[in-house]
């Protein structure tokens, strides 16, 4: 935590005015949601080159923050002061203070300070102190000895039932992924066969057009030809040749 702000900001900025965060992306809208079927991937040779392709383009690929724009979220716990002091103690480098284990000791003045009532004070209420926290202890182990079985079974009880409701809640996300798995798949299934068959069509219609050219070629180069024989042979054919007789 020592990198995060102790104060939310306010950039709410582009998310606030309901755009999506994929609308940060450069020419973003260039993306169709057009399927893509691709037959060329099985091959050895093409995957390797697209795969040169991608390991090229992550070279160069300066990754962004794509958080930027986003609020901080709401952690009032990281906002305390405990967590202040902490966060600046962090920052500042210094050493996190070990545990003061002065005050569980009892210890009977000596020397000097044994001639101080102030110095007997402060042992007898040290004393007092850690004979109320043995009792506190000794209280709770008689509790945990005649309850501890019972409650451990109550808590049980409620992490099974705990347990048992998160997991319905996880079968049930786990079904609707996978709802949705299927039918990108079957969607994306059909899209393919409907272009694969648009893609048999065209090839289809250009190899009739083809034909047909190549018929239209031949039966103009024999309209020619008989042109040319009857021109040779002085016949009139102006008659059953409208665009010989137009010429």
């Amino acid at each position: 935590i020592a990198g995060w702000p102790l104060e939310r900001p306010d950039r709410a900025g582009a998310m606030a005015d309901g755009r999506l965060l994929f609308m940060d992306n450069e020419h973003y809208a260039l993306v169709d949601a057009l399927p893509y079927i691709d037959t060329q991937l099985g091959a050895a040779e093409v995957a390797r080159q697209v795969k040169e392709l991608i390991d090229d383009e992550m070279t160069r690929f300066a990754p962004r923050d794509y958080l930027a724009d986003l609020p901080y979220p709401e952690l009032p716990l990281f906002s305390s002061q405990v967590m202040r002091a902490e966060k600046e103690r962090i920052e500042a480098g210094q050493p996190m203070a070990g545990i003061d284990v002065s005050k569980y000791r009892v210890e009977q003045p000596e020397g000097l300070p044994a001639q101080d009532h102030a110095s007997w004070r402060k042992a007898a209420t040290s004393a007092q102190m850690q004979l109320e926290y043995n009792r506190l202890r000794l209280t709770n182990l008689e509790m945990l000895e005649r309850w501890g079985g019972k409650a451990w079974i109550a808590h049980s009880a409620v992490v099974r039932a705990t347990e048992r409701e998160l997991l319905g809640e996880v079968t049930g996300l786990r079904a609707e992924r996978e709802e949705v798995n299927k039918k990108r798949k079957l969607d994306q299934i059909s899209c393919g066969n409907e272009l694969r068959r648009l893609a048999y069509e065209l090839d289809r219609y250009r190899s009739d057009n083809s034909e047909v050219e190549e018929g239209l070629r031949q039966a103009e180069q024999e309209v020619a030809r008989l042109r040319q024989m009857a021109a040779d042979r002085d016949v009139d054919i102006s008659m059953v040749d409208r665009e010989a007789a137009a010429a």
